[in-house]
């Protein structure tokens, strides 16, 4: 049945007892077992062997409220010919949005990881990346079926040989925006090669993670463990979509970033969830200091309640730094482009090599960029964490400066998962059109 066919067909009703079909996953991996040493911010399992979830009626129920022509038109974008990419579908489709918010699917994805689990916000749930043929929206719409598509592609010798270690993956490393994901296969991959996750090791080492068959997921910690995506191959059809998740553990942040998520979603639902998510965990972190505190028998720890502070001020720190203005992140992206946000490390790293790197780096200062911005005061708190030989924290995860040059700005926004001022102070300081030449002039 095609969609077109199915325009007219009601959602379903979930119910866990018809469309789940879960068995706790066979294999989890810890940190201890990689080798990676575990932050304030994480939790033991750092990934999970794919795991029944879905029911085959489960399946179809759920590709059928996905692929209803009102949820794809309004949710759907295309990331290139033959890519679709689904956001926020829970806010048009009840069954998506009762399935991953039952307390049963909460029950069951909290047992995978080992943790009590709270969706990050509605924008969130179920986050779908189709590939499919196709090169227009209409075309891709067209080519999907309820029926997951079984037709297999014949591969070459050298797609055979795919490696995702020595080739390029559908994602490279890079850690997600929130501490837990759960992935979900919606297609059938019997056939297909690659897919597969690869988690690298404190020891430098990947470690694979088998990709899902269809309704089978995984549990990844991905905002504390750096991974990267194989592409699947052999297979026409591949639906995979993804719930974010932190842990609703007294006293345990999360390590929470929405760079990778502003570029293509609209920001105006996306701070006003994502400044309601922050402050609804310090609601609960000061109610249970509160409570704490009311049933003390002896006096004040004061000691504890400093560390509170210094807690909630860097969870907020975090949560508004993220928050670059309406107008101005209209600007940047107008000005620089959507792809040059993808590109900003390896900006950087050319720039580091350009003559007078140095003198240009620090031409942009606070009374010509940005004076009134705080992030000169985390800059200055940053400069003093290194002298004092810390570690720090940053949205592509924990390190130390090892650089013999001082750490700049440019280190402080890249740190802080904003490539759009990066973008805003390189050009301030002369570097970013030197490399424009550059480019245009190969």
């Amino acid at each position: 049945m095609t969609i077109q066919q199915e325009i007219e067909v009601q959602e379903e009703v979930f119910d866990p007892k018809i469309h789940l079909a879960y068995e706790a996953p066979k294999t989890r991996l810890t940190l201890s077992d990689l080798k990676i040493q575990g932050s304030a911010t994480s939790t033991p399992i750092a990934a999970t062997s794919p795991f029944p979830i879905l029911s085959h009626e489960g399946i179809l129920a759920y590709r059928r409220a996905l692929f209803r022509r009102d949820v794809l038109h309004k949710c759907a974008f295309p990331a290139f010919p033959g890519t679709l990419i689904l956001r926020n579908a829970a806010e048009h489709s009840t069954f998506i949005e009762d399935f991953w918010t039952h307390p049963e699917t909460l029950r069951l994805v909290s047992d995978a990881a080992g943790v009590p689990l709270s969706i990050v916000m509605r924008t969130e749930i179920g986050h779908t990346n189709i590939q499919t043929s196709g090169r227009s929206l209409n075309e891709m719409i067209d080519s999907l079926s309820v029926e997951p598509d079984t037709t297999k592609i014949q591969l070459s010798d050298e797609e055979k040989a795919y490696d995702p270690l020595r080739s390029n993956s559908i994602i490279p490393w890079h850690y997600d925006s929130y501490p837990y994901v759960c992935v979900l296969m919606l297609s059938d991959t019997d056939g297909m090669v690659g897919g597969e996750t690869y988690i690298k090791t404190g020891e430098g080492v990947p470690a694979k993670v088998e990709g899902p068959a269809i309704g089978h997921g995984v549990l990844l910690q991905g905002g504390e463990v750096q991974h990267l995506a194989a592409r699947a191959l052999g297979v026409k059809e591949r639906i995979s979509t993804i719930t974010s998740y932190c842990a609703e553990v007294p006293g345990l942040y999360d390590s929470s970033f929405i760079t990778n998520i502003r570029p293509y979603t609209d920001i105006k639902v996306l701070y006003k969830q994502w400044t309601s998510y922050r402050l609804e965990k310090m609601r609960y972190e000061i109610d249970r200091l509160q409570s704490e505190i009311s049933q003390s028998p002896g006096g004040l720890d004061i000691s504890a309640v400093e560390t509170f502070v210094e807690d909630q001020i860097n969870y907020l720190k975090r949560t508004s730094r993220q928050l670059i203005p309406l107008e101005q992140y209209d600007k940047l992206l107008e000005k620089f482009g959507k792809g040059e946000l993808y590109n900003v490390s390896e900006l950087w790293e050319r720039a580091e090599k350009l003559p007078y790197f140095s003198e240009c780096a620090i031409s942009a200062h606070q009374w010509n960029w940005m004076p009134d911005s705080p992030l000169w005061y985390d800059l200055a708190h940053t400069q003093v964490e290194i002298r004092a030989g810390k570690e720090l924290e940053s949205q592509k995860g924990r390190f130390r400066w090892q650089k013999d040059r001082q750490f700049l700005m440019g280190d402080e926004l890249l740190r802080q998962g904003l490539p759009e001022l990066f973008l805003s102070w390189l050009d301030a300081t002369g570097l970013y059109s030197m490399l424009v030449k550059m480019r245009t002039s190969l």
